[in-house]
């Protein structure tokens, strides 16, 4: 007689099943390191987010501050000071008060002005530049 048995596999139970479970367990594992990425990814442009709105709303109270400033700078008082600061023109009634370096400095600009009459007594140094430029200002430029 022959043996009426069929060959269905040749592992056992046992090794299929853990094969099977290894197989799930590593497909498992790949879904978790996919799906971390996205996660740091987010965390990471949340950061960012915080980050920005930090910068915004430095940059909103400087803007703030400029808008205040700004306002302050139509005030008529303001409007006088840097009238005399920047251009030197004040109101008949107001005393201008000069330091010592700058009224110094403005008799210089005279007396440097009274000299360039003379062009024999200019002479452009090689090693100062400003001077130089001084009395371009002044032999060029001013007449």
């Amino acid at each position: 007689m022959a043996r009426n048995t069929k060959v269905v596999s040749s592992l056992p139970r046992k090794t299929k099943f853990n094969i099977l479970s290894g197989i799930f367990i590593l497909f498992i594992i790949i879904s978790i390191l996919v799906s971390i990425n996205p996660i740091v990814s987010i965390i990471s442009k949340k950061n960012k987010i915080a980050e920005l709105e930090s910068n915004l709303n430095d940059i909103r109270n400087q803007n703030i501050e400029l808008l205040a400033l700004e306002k302050s700078l139509y005030d008529e008082n303001f409007i006088k000071q840097e009238g005399l600061k920047q251009f030197g023109i004040a109101d008949s009634d107001t005393k201008v008060l000069y330091k010592v370096n700058e009224v110094d400095k403005l008799k210089l600009d005279t007396e440097l002005s009274n000299t360039l009459t003379n062009d024999e007594q200019l002479v452009y140094s090689n090693n100062n530049l400003w001077e130089n430029l001084k009395l371009l200002y002044y032999k060029e430029i001013k007449k």
